[in-house]
């Protein structure tokens, strides 16, 4: 399979997954703004029960369950989708080889699939914690790997974009 269409695969895939999870994360951000991302980056055990005794009383609880669940295939997805993002932008059309541009996508790229463990661990702690409550452990630890998977993904998509500008501009 060629480079963009393995690119294709993954960039659809990691699209359909989203909207899956927007779609589970409207009634949890309807009870608590930010929903599932706000539980994710909680860091306290007080702020991550706030949030769970309101979905609770809600009823939205399951939707956090379900979305935990589906996100187990998200995460097996979408940093391969930014891995061969970087990839294909790393061709010479997009990049000097060897710039300092280059070689912070080749960094960028291997680094952004430590997202994988990173959001398996982070769902891991947050599943434990609607199962048996919060605590500041496990808010912190849940935290802690969301907040850099969150980073890696802002970096790589920043990577990405100026990369793509920099072709856009050079064509002009």
């Amino acid at each position: 399979m060629s480079r963009l269409l393995t690119w294709l695969f993954f960039a659809t895939l990691s699209l359909i997954l989203l909207l899956q999870l927007r779609g589970l994360d409207a009634p949890l951000s309807a009870v608590t703004p930010g929903g599932i991302v706000a539980y994710e980056l909680a860091f306290t055990a007080d702020r991550a029960k706030a949030m769970l005794d309101l979905w609770r009383i809600a009823g939205v609880t399951e939707n956090a369950r379900v979305s935990l669940g589906v996100d187990v295939g998200f995460l097996l997805v979408y940093p391969w989708f930014f891995w061969w993002s970087v990839r294909l932008l790393r061709t010479p059309r997009f990049a000097v080889a060897g710039s300092p541009m280059d070689r912070t996508g080749g960094m960028l790229g291997t680094a952004v699939l430590a997202c994988t463990p990173l959001d398996a661990f982070e769902n891991w702690c947050l599943w434990r914690m609607i199962e048996t409550g919060p605590s500041t452990p496990m808010a912190v630890l849940a935290g802690m790997a969301a907040a850099v998977k969150f980073l890696l993904i802002v970096l790589t998509t920043v990577w990405c974009l100026g990369a793509l500008s920099r072709r856009f501009a050079s064509t002009h």
